[in-house]
């Protein structure tokens, strides 16, 4: 036991229970326990990033794997007193003036407060493989995974404004309409401007060569296009509803 738990009626109790810990959470469960604050972080251990190779735009950890980069989050918070559990929270209920928290598992733990930092779910295009070569060479983000697609041919499913991203890192992409709305007389203009190929038709799956590298997206037709990266838009949800109904 840490010289901040509390044990109040058989139940543990903390100043600040943080839900989730991602790079958000440790940041503040960090900040929280260098002040002396009783901190738990309760985390699945399972990151949005953890398929990616490495984290960058991370000062003084450029590349750094996601997972070895939490590894090391949570070294840091123990340093200062706070405490880092595996762990699923089931929900959350208002108790008094602080909060009730019951874990997957059944323990149940009082608390000041809570900082629910669980991010967000990625949901990936419904295109057969795709899901399978998610973070490898299926990516969404020019400023994570631009540097290292540089210069290779890139296919853009569905997304203009994504086109005009990644142009800025290879002269060879293709933007594939997919299922998106028709473009826009202005739109083409830019497109044709930059160089971009356009392939009108669905995206009905991809195709890796035999080392398992993506080598091309197949269209409803049957034609495969040459592509080794492919950029898609997610959409997202909240990984977890539990706080939904706080007042």
């Amino acid at each position: 036991m840490s010289e901040f738990e509390l044990i109040r009626d058989g139940e543990q109790a903390w100043d600040v229970v943080v839900v989730g810990g991602g790079t958000a959470g440790l940041s503040g469960a960090l900040t929280l326990a260098r002040v002396r604050r009783s901190v738990l972080v309760i985390d699945k251990g399972e990151p949005r990033n953890a398929p990616a190779a490495g984290a960058h735009g991370v000062l003084g950890r450029e590349g750094i794997s996601p997972l070895e980069l939490l590894r090391l989050g949570r070294e840091e918070v123990a340093s200062y007193g706070g405490r880092v559990v595996s762990g699923q929270v089931a929900r959350i209920s208002r108790d008094g003036a602080g909060f009730r928290v019951v874990t997957e598992d059944g323990q149940h733990l009082r608390t000041r407060r809570v900082l629910v930092t669980t991010g967000l779910v990625d949901v990936l295009p419904d295109v057969p493989g795709l899901a399978e070569r998610w973070g490898r060479d299926v990516l969404h983000c020019v400023y994570c995974h631009g540097w290292e697609v540089r210069d290779k041919v890139i296919g853009v499913l569905g997304n203009f404004h994504q086109a005009l991203l990644f142009r800025q890192m290879s002269k060879d992409v293709t933007l594939f309409l997919h299922t998106a709305t028709e473009l826009t007389d202005e739109q083409w203009e830019q497109l044709a401007a930059l160089g971009v190929a356009v392939v009108d038709g669905e995206a009905t799956g991809l195709e890796a060569d035999s080392q398992d590298q993506l080598a091309g997206v197949r269209l409803a037709s049957g034609k495969v296009v040459p592509v080794q990266q492919l950029v898609v838009a997610p959409g997202s949800s909240r990984a977890r509803v539990f706080c939904a109904s706080w007042a």
